[in-house]
C-alpha cells in the first residue's frame, strides 16, 4: 500500500487491527510516496493507493471516501492565538510548506492572493510528520485535516485553528488496478481500507 504520512499515522492502526482480527496470517507493507501514481498500481509495485488522487493512469480506478477541512496548526503559546485570526494576521506570520517536491505554493497561496495578500513560506518539508514537529519547536505555523489525531496533537502541545480562507476541503480516495477489481482477496481488503477510513474507532466486521 502507498499512503501519505498524515492517513498512515492515523489509519495504519486501525486497518492492522482489522484485518489482523479476520486474517492474521496477513501482512501489510506500506510503502512511501515516493514510488508516484498510476506506474505502480500498473506494474503491481503498489496494490491499492490511498490519499489525494492525481496523475494515475487512464485505466485506474478509483473511489471517493471522504474529504476533510484543512486548518492550522501552531504550538500552544503561538502570539496567533492571542488576538483575533483574520486572513491579514494568518499571511503574516512565517509557514512551513509541505512538498516531497520543494513545492512553496499552493491553495493557500491563491486565496490569499485573491485578497491582495502574500505569505512566506519559510521552510519546506517533505513530510506532515516533520511539520508538525517543526511547528511545535518553532513559531511557524503548519497545516493539517480538521479533527484528526487530536490526541497527538495535543501531546505535541499544539493548538489547531480554522483557516481564515475559503478553501476546497481535501478528497481522499483509494485507487487500484483494474485486474485487481474482482480479485476476491483485493477486494476484502479495499473493503477493509475503506471501512478503516470511514470509521476507524469501528470493530472489525465480516464484509
Amino acid at each position: 500500500m502507498r499512503w501519505v504520512d498524515l492517513l498512515l499515522a492515523g489509519l495504519a492502526g486501525p486497518l492492522t487491527d482489522r484485518v489482523r482480527a479476520e486474517a492474521p496470517q496477513v501482512d501489510v507493507v506500506f510503502l512511501p510516496e515516493s514510488l508516484e501514481g498510476g506506474p505502480a498500481l500498473r506494474q503491481g509495485t503498489v496494490d491499492v493507493e490511498l490519499g489525494v488522487l492525481g496523475g494515475l493512469d487512464p485505466e485506474v480506478r478509483t473511489r471517493h471516501l471522504t474529504h476533510k477541512a484543512l486548518v492550522g496548526v501552531a504550538r500552544s503559546g503561538h502570539p496567533l492565538f492571542e488576538g483575533r485570526m483574520d486572513a491579514r494576521r494568518f499571511a503574516a506570520v512565517d509557514h512551513i510548506g509541505i512538498s516531497r517536491h520543494g513545492k512553496r505554493e499552493g491553495p493557500i497561496d491563491v486565496a490569499l492572493a485573491e485578497r491582495g495578500l502574500q505569505r512566506r513560506v519559510a521552510v519546506v518539508v517533505p513530510s506532515h510528520t516533520s511539520a508538525m514537529i517543526l511547528a511545535r519547536d518553532t513559531d511557524l505555523v503548519a497545516l493539517t485535516l480538521a479533527d484528526w489525531l487530536p490526541g497527538t496533537t495535543a501531546a505535541l502541545g499544539l493548538r489547531t485553528f480554522p483557516v481564515p480562507l475559503d478553501l476546497a476541503p481535501v478528497d481522499i480516495g483509494m485507487a487500484w488496478h483494474p485486474r485487481n477489481s474482482g480479485d476476491p482477496g483485493h477486494r476484502w481488503f479495499r473493503n477493509h481500507v475503506a471501512a478503516a477510513v470511514l470509521a476507524p474507532s469501528a470493530p472489525a466486521a465480516n464484509t
